[in-house]
């Protein structure tokens, strides 16, 4: 159960994890996408900036030429100059080299414009009506050249209506400046142009009339639709009127803003009209719902007014980020249902693992609790006995171990035992079991321990496949004459206590080396003897005590188990039991930190004496 709950904890913090995870990868992945849609943002901003300034530029470089021929075909073939009259620069023609043209050379004038600029298609010069006053005109006279189907045509405005009153003469006339009309549809060939009229002054600053240009604005157009930046960007250009003189759909022409809708589909909002109508530059992110979202840029020209505008549809400018977004989110998806589906794969296998577990466990610990309850734990062991103190301790590393002691009393002897199997886990603990069996069974049978080790050592010395072994140390004690028959099976020397005339002596002992038991069936085992004085005692233990380690890897060692020895007794721990047990605490505290990686075994023997020796 409690393996159970475990496994609960672990998977609970594995769902915490994944949780916090997955918070982790959306906050970064939204960061990223944050990061990316801001720079692809900072990059349109500048690609488009860049797109209006070449229009920009590219619209006053025309103009500009305009002007330019206007004024150069004035001073070649009227004469003119820029003078400065009344503090005011304007066109002036000298008096004395003017002569005034006839109509003729008036028309000549104005062809030559048409010849000296392909994007000139029409000029015009009118005259104060005082200038011509014998002009068949009604109205006075003005000369218009015009390009139709590559053929000149002229006409005499004076006698088709009042030219003076015409935006081209009437605003340059009135505001004595250079002036660029807004666009307007030509009659004769249908085409949007805009006009720049230059008024003209005789030296002594009168206004003598106006000359007018005609630029076709369809190479505007052709501009403004090549810069498109994406395939259903809207670069649009407006007069000073917000009317359109470029758009990609031709029917916006010459209509203004309001009679088709806000550029499009989206909607501007009044900070945006204010700084458009004040002619300046800006950019804002315009929107009809959110399939129809946009970053809307305008930029004014200063030379005529008018306002130069793209609109960028943000599925497009965002389209790379937004399907990477897509692609991600699909993915991020499709990873975490395929980590669902192992996380419940793993899931389950763990459960059986763990459910195989337990079970395992489980009968461990029955196992051990089978191998335990084969020794004798009860203290004292004998309790009738005075003549006798013995205990014994074992402390398995895992939870069945390879290590084995045994006592009883037989015929006034007391046969007992102490082993260790080679190996660990389950194979060394049933190896174990085998041999106390063998030992408990042919104790019964004989008083000679080698006789006892010759048994056992034939025994599983049959059939060992494995090759296991065991160490072992055997003895038969007279209760009566303290007599002790001893054979030992390569196992740690045991150490004595002895009572001297000079006191308590405590030295190893120092038995025969025999072969572990199942190591050579057809080994002699030796028998040993020595007695045991009252109140001397033999202290029998396996590696596991010697070999403990600190973290530093040091060995508990085999001085540190004679003083541990030696300090009990100083402190009056005179029963078995209390002696184990100081050992056991001294090796606890000096392997503090460390994992028991071997198991620890001990067993005292103390020879009192029978009662009626006793004095």
């Amino acid at each position: 159960m409690k393996k159970i709950l475990g496994l609960k904890g672990f998977l609970n913090i594995t769902v915490i994890v994944m949780l916090v995870g997955g918070l982790v990868f959306t906050f970064g992945f939204g960061l990223s996408l944050y990061l990316a849609r801001h720079e692809v943002s900072a990059e349109v901003n500048k690609k488009v900036e860049l797109d209006m300034n070449f229009v920009n530029t590219y619209i006053d470089g025309n103009l500009q030429r305009v002007e330019d021929v206007a004024y150069t075909v004035l001073t070649s073939k009227f004469g003119a100059s820029k003078r400065n009259i009344d503090g005011k620069g304007v066109i002036a023609i000298d008096p004395e080299t003017f002569q005034k043209p006839s109509e003729e050379e008036c028309f000549v004038l104005l062809e030559h414009f048409l010849d000296a600029n392909p994007y000139i298609c029409g000029a015009a010069i009118g005259f104060e009506k005082d200038v011509y006053p014998d002009t068949e005109g009604q109205y006075g006279f003005a000369a218009y050249v015009t390009n139709v189907s590559g053929e000149k045509v002229r006409l005499k405005l004076g006698e088709i209506h009042d030219y003076r009153q015409k935006e081209w003469y009437h605003e340059a006339a009135s505001k004595d400046s250079a002036y660029w009309s807004n666009p307007f549809r030509e009659t004769s060939r249908g085409k949007i142009v805009t006009c720049y009229s230059l008024p003209l002054h005789g030296y002594e600053g009168r206004l003598i009339g106006v000359l007018a240009v005609d630029i076709n604005t369809d190479t505007f157009r052709d501009v403004c639709k090549d810069i498109a930046p994406f395939p259903s960007a809207e670069v649009t250009l407006t007069d000073r009127q917000f009317r359109f003189i470029c758009h990609p759909d031709t029917t916006f022409l010459l209509k203004s803003v309001s009679e088709v809708g806000v550029y499009s589909d989206y909607k501007a909002d009044d900070s945006m009209r204010i700084k458009m109508q004040s002619h300046q530059a800006g950019h804002y992110s315009v929107n009809e719902g959110r399939e129809n979202e946009a970053l809307f840029y305008f930029m004014p020209n200063d030379r005529t007014g008018w306002t130069i505008s793209i609109e960028c549809p943000k599925k497009e400018v965002f389209g790379g980020v937004d399907r990477m977004k897509r692609d991600t989110t699909w993915i991020a998806i499709v990873s975490i249902l395929i980590m669902i589906v192992c996380f419940v794969w793993l899931f389950r296998k763990m459960q059986a693992m763990v459910i195989n577990k337990a079970g395992m466990e489980s009968e461990l610990n029955v196992a051990s609790g089978i191998q335990m309850g084969m020794i004798p734990k009860i203290y004292p062991a004998f309790p009738d006995r005075e003549e006798l103190d013995v205990y014994g301790f074992l402390k398995p590393a895992k939870t069945v171990g390879g290590d084995l002691y045994y006592y009883f009393v037989r015929d006034e002897k007391l046969f007992f035992c102490i082993g260790d199997v080679s190996g660990k886990g389950i194979p060394a603990s049933l190896f174990m079991m085998v041999i106390l069996a063998l030992f408990r069974n042919v104790s019964h049978h004989t008083f000679n321990p080698a006789h006892i080790m010759d048994s056992i050592n034939t025994s599983i010395s049959e059939g060992n496949e494995h090759c296991m072994f065991c160490t072992m140390f055997t003895g038969v004690l007279d209760l009566k004459t303290g007599h002790l028959d001893y054979c030992n099976a390569g196992h740690n020397a045991p150490v004595i206590r002895r009572v001297t005339e000079e006191g308590v002596k405590i030295d190893y002992m120092q038995p025969k080396k025999n072969l572990p038991v199942g190591v050579f069936g057809e080994f002699e085992y030796e028998l040993e003897h020595t007695t045991l004085k009252p109140g001397e005692a033999i202290f029998m233990y396996t590696d596991g005590v010697t070999e403990a380690e600190n973290v530093h890897h040091q060995l508990f060692g085999e001085e540190r188990t004679l003083a541990a020895l030696l300090d009990g007794r100083a402190h009056g721990l005179t029963s078995s039991k209390e002696i184990i047990d100081n050992i056991y605490k001294n090796i606890e505290q000096y392997a503090a930190g460390m994992e028991q990686s071997d198991d620890i075994t001990m067993v005292v023997v103390e020879y009192q004496g029978m009662k009626e020796n006793k004095n």
